[in-house]
């Protein structure tokens, strides 16, 4: 019977401090310069993750895959304010695109000994090389310009 009575009182005065605290207004917080200093620190370290996804993502952008290298654009014709032709060269084949706005259609594909500017481009290309050698000698002083 003892033991139930110290029990009950016991109960009796905790659940008094539960109810005290419960019902007891608390007095308001006032915000302090270490909050603040919590909240600048977290936006900090959020805008510094940020920052060093879009750094990792514009470096991975900047791998090119083998066939982009073989992509090369021959020419372009307007057709109106808004629609234009594009002969595309994709490694042996060349691409006729029709492009407007919010469509790209491919317009003709031609393969082989059709193709329209493949041997110019390769003399293109070789001749562009011959020049950047030139520039390169005259740079250093070694040629004559």
């Amino acid at each position: 019977m003892m033991r139930l009575l110290t029990l009950l009182i016991c109960l009796s005065v905790y659940s008094r401090a539960i109810w005290a605290t419960v019902l007891e207004p608390s007095a308001p917080r006032t915000l302090m310069a270490t909050d603040f200093m919590r909240w600048g620190g977290g936006l900090i370290l959020v805008l510094g993750v940020f920052f060093l996804c879009v750094w990792a993502v514009r470096k991975a952008g900047g791998l090119t895959s083998t066939s982009a290298g073989q992509m090369h654009v021959l020419g372009g014709l307007s057709l109106g304010a808004k629609e234009r032709v594009v002969l595309l060269q994709l490694g042996n084949k060349q691409l006729l695109l029709g492009v407007s706005p919010g469509r790209v259609e491919a317009l003709h594909t031609l393969e082989g000994e059709d193709c329209l500017v493949f041997e110019s481009t390769r003399s293109n290309a070789a001749g562009d090389n011959q020049f950047a050698q030139k520039l390169i000698q005259v740079m250093k002083g070694q040629g004559s310009a």
